[in-house]
């Protein structure tokens, strides 16, 4: 089973110095006040501030215990609803030694930069705890005075206070509010390394990147190159968080952003130094592909979900199959492990991150020889793309042309690749062309999602009926029935082609390219 960490969900809010916290008693069954805390936290951050970008915090904090001091990282989490959520992870040490673990969880965004003091805060903590009617605690109320000490800001002082959830703590969240705000209290109170030093919201979005109407093939380029790097980013400290068992979502959304971005590239063969293209185009394959072995894992581990027929024999052999894929996925996830940890993968980063400062423009001529690469990048995108968006059309047609009308497996691997490379170019098109690249898109990803559900089946009945003939009996059982299933599967979305590529195929959806 993946580990689980601890998650922080929190309200922050804003108040003026003066500000006092209104009596709760009418929101909450009963309060406990906690005597009150002077604590000094220091964060760190590259000079660029990788981890703000992110969405990632680093400090060391003393006053809240006995010892050196706490090191904490906060990472984001998707969440709903008006709380900050956060997981937290917490080693002991001083302030001057960064513990091992936090620079392996943070390498990827570091990579050659190097971490730093920022700022420190020195703060007096008044500390709520929230029980419910049946003195159960169910949040706690903080209410902190900080002073900046150095930085820009140095001897500011604000106050901010925070709603922290615990188990069961959402019921109390509507009604804490209202009181804390008719009391004065303001909502969507900023992180206080944000207060502290002047840093605008957190995002990894550059606004020099965003596309319009009138964007060039370079401004196209530079922003999917970076688009690509946050969603690799994005995800790099979730695969880092359990080695041996990484975040499924984690890694089918880290293996979306190489093949994606491997697919953009090869856009770009007219613009870029092809020399680069293919290099990074290798590395973005190397990674996938141990993704690929992981994510393929993990689809045959869904197999396992549906109904069996009700027997113990048929439980057992899920069971043992199950088991046969857990030991394959930590395999590969060793595997991944190693390669997060290495520094080809690490070179990589940067070479991406070094892109979207400056392109890798080769002077030398273009695909078309009266133009030279960097003339070709300051052309208007919405000029070039059609002609290459027609390209990929034409390169799916000629596929299913040769298929013909009973494709084989085969056949159909290659369709879906030349569906999934449309689908990408017309997304990344969306921005400068408008809605007819949206309406392609569209078209093109549920073609591309049949044929990658073929495609998983393909796989999957191979893997089966490889168990089936070497397993136990009751291995061989469950693979077999399995395998029935998924050779039905493959014949349905077989039928469900045709239909799918016709409605592709309209010249409502061809004439802009």
């Amino acid at each position: 089973m993946t580990p689980t960490h601890p998650v922080e969900r929190e309200v922050k809010l804003e108040a003026d110095l003066a500000f006092v916290v209104p009596n709760l008693g009418s929101a909450v069954g009963s309060i406990e006040q906690q005597s009150e805390r002077c604590m000094r936290t220091a964060y760190f951050d590259t000079p660029e501030f990788r981890l703000w970008r992110r969405g990632i915090t680093l400090r060391h904090r003393t006053g809240e215990g006995l010892g050196a001091g706490t090191w904490t990282i906060k990472l984001p989490e998707r969440g709903d609803g008006p709380t900050l959520d956060r997981t937290e992870l917490s080693w002991g040490g001083h302030r001057g030694t960064y513990p091992t673990e936090a620079t392996r969880l943070l390498r990827g965004i570091v990579r050659s930069s190097a971490l730093h003091q920022i700022v420190e805060l020195i703060t007096t903590r008044r500390r709520l705890i929230l029980h419910d009617t049946a003195l159960t605690s169910r949040a706690e109320l903080d209410d902190d005075t900080v002073t900046v000490k150095g930085g820009t800001r140095d001897g500011f002082r604000f106050r901010q206070i925070e709603l922290e959830l615990g188990p069961g703590g959402d019921a109390l969240v509507d009604p804490v509010l209202k009181h804390l705000t008719c009391a004065g209290a303001r909502p969507g109170g900023e992180q206080k390394l944000a207060k502290a030093v002047g840093l605008p919201v957190q995002s990894s979005e550059d606004p020099g990147l965003r596309l319009h109407r009138g964007s060039s093939m370079a401004d196209l380029a530079r922003s999917s190159i970076a688009t690509g790097l946050d969603r690799l980013l994005d995800n790099d400290y979730r695969l880092r968080l359990d080695p041996s068992e990484p975040r499924v979502e984690g890694i089918h959304q880290a293996r979306v952003a190489t093949r994606r971005l491997r697919s953009h590239l090869k856009l770009f063969g007219p613009v870029l130094d092809p020399a680069w293209v293919v290099h990074v185009r290798r590395e973005l394959k190397w990674l996938g592909e141990v993704l690929g072995r992981i994510r393929d894992a993990d689809v045959l581990t869904g197999l396992f979900d549906r109904d069996d027929d009700g027997s113990s024999f048929d439980a057992d052999g899920r069971r043992e199959l199950r088991s046969i894929l857990s030991v394959q996925r930590r395999t590969d996830s060793s595997e991944l492990a190693g390669i997060l940890n290495g520094g080809r993968y690490v070179i990589l980063l940067e070479q991406l991150d070094a892109a979207t400062q400056r392109l890798p423009i080769d002077e030398r001529a273009s695909v078309d020889p009266a133009t030279t690469r960097s003339e070709h990048a300051d052309q208007p995108a919405k000029m070039v793309l059609p002609t290459q968006i027609g390209r990929r059309w034409r390169s799916l047609r000629r596929e299913v042309r040769k298929a013909g009308r009973h494709p084989d497996d085969r056949a159909l691997h290659a369709m879906r690749i030349r569906s999934k490379e449309l689908r990408y170019a017309t997304e990344l098109a969306e921005p400068v062309i408008g809605k007819p690249a949206r309406r392609t898109a569209v078209a093109a990803e549920e073609a591309q999602n049949v044929l990658g559900e073929h495609h998983d089946a393909v796989c999957a009945e191979v893997w089966l009926r490889s168990q089936a003939m070497k397993g136990t009996l009751a291995t061989s059982y469950s693979a077999g029935r399995l395998a029935a299933e998924e050779t039905q599967l493959k014949r349905t979305l077989r039928l469900r082609w045709p239909s799918v590529f016709h409605e592709l195929d309209q010249k409502c959806l061809r004439y802009w390219s």
